[in-house]
């Protein structure tokens, strides 16, 4: 096999996290709660914008212009592996609906 060959059955056999995330303000408390096929890309893209005092998601935009992103932390609730044989739009269901079990028990008056 070639490396070309090799290196693409090593995507295709890697394994796939998805999760649950929360971003929260620790000025004000305010928390952003949501899902993502792979988890480790979000978490570097939240690490990214914080490094570069840039947005991560139009709904924190306010808070970040009034308090900087240096304020906002990234925490990673629950993941879940995405099975050989699921479809994406499975897993994604899947992730949306573990999002809306955390949903239910964390305060919503806090939520942006």
């Amino acid at each position: 096999m070639d490396r070309k060959k090799i290196l693409k059955n090593e995507y295709k056999q890697r394994k796939i996290i998805g999760g649950i995330y929360r971003v929260t303000n620790t000025r004000n408390g305010m928390y952003l709660l949501d899902y993502a096929t792979d988890i480790r890309a979000k978490q570097n893209a939240f690490n990214l914008m914080a490094s570069a005092d840039s947005w991560f998601d139009y709904r924190l935009e306010k808070d970040r212009e009034a308090f900087g992103s240096k304020v906002f932390t990234f925490e990673i609730l629950e993941t879940l592996e995405k099975k050989k044989e699921q479809t994406q739009d499975q897993f994604i269901e899947d992730l949306s609906t573990l999002a809306r079990l955390w949903s239910d028990k964390l305060d919503s008056s806090t939520r942006y």
